[in-house]
């Protein structure tokens, strides 16, 4: 709830979408979707989908190309942070484990995706964002490049979001040309 209030202070009506994000298919099958979507802060997996709350941290594995949640952790990002406000609180995992940390800032007015992978494989996977748009919580998809084997990938965006979704998680690396370069 915490997390909840400090993003909910963070939007201004008209937010735009974060940066890197596709705006989402309008179908009939999507709208309906959006109208029930329900939010549990609360980092967890459901559906095979990992969600992360802002201000903690998801040590999992990757099993079938799904989550297994070993154990989730409280602390910062320090990217999200002023410089020298937050000291860093994660270290990376254990050797064959994932961790994706997710942090805000209302100072700085920015969210923090953080990835661990410290695996043997590359990992890419699918990221939503749950933002807020225009008062409404809303599923943004948006572009994550791939994290190399034993490798840290983040992200940050001007935009107050309330929680990320991992899902569809592969070793084979499917980056967007922007990735690539």
């Amino acid at each position: 709830m915490i997390a909840a209030a400090l993003l909910l202070a963070l939007a201004a009506p008209g937010d735009p979408p974060p940066a890197g994000a596709r705006a989402p298919a309008a179908s009939p099958a999507a709208q309906a979707a959006a109208k029930s979507l329900s939010f549990e802060p609360k980092t967890q997996v459901e559906n095979n989908m990992l969600q992360v709350v802002v201000g903690q941290r998801a040590v999992f594995t990757i099993e079938g190309g799904r989550p297994k949640l070993e154990k989730v952790e409280d602390g910062r990002l320090a990217a999200a942070h002023s410089p020298g406000k937050v000291k860093e609180t994660f270290a990376a995992p254990a050797t064959g484990q994932v961790a994706a940390a997710f942090d805000a800032s209302s100072e700085r007015k920015v969210s923090v995706l953080k990835v661990w992978n410290a695996g043997t494989r590359p990992l890419d996977f699918r990221l939503i964002a749950l933002a807020l748009a225009n008062g409404k919580l809303t599923p943004v998809p948006i572009n994550f490049c791939a994290v190399a084997p034993g490798g840290v990938r983040s992200q940050e965006w001007p935009a107050p979001i309330l929680a990320v979704a991992l899902s569809r998680f592969t070793t084979e690396a499917d980056d967007p040309p922007a990735c690539r370069n």
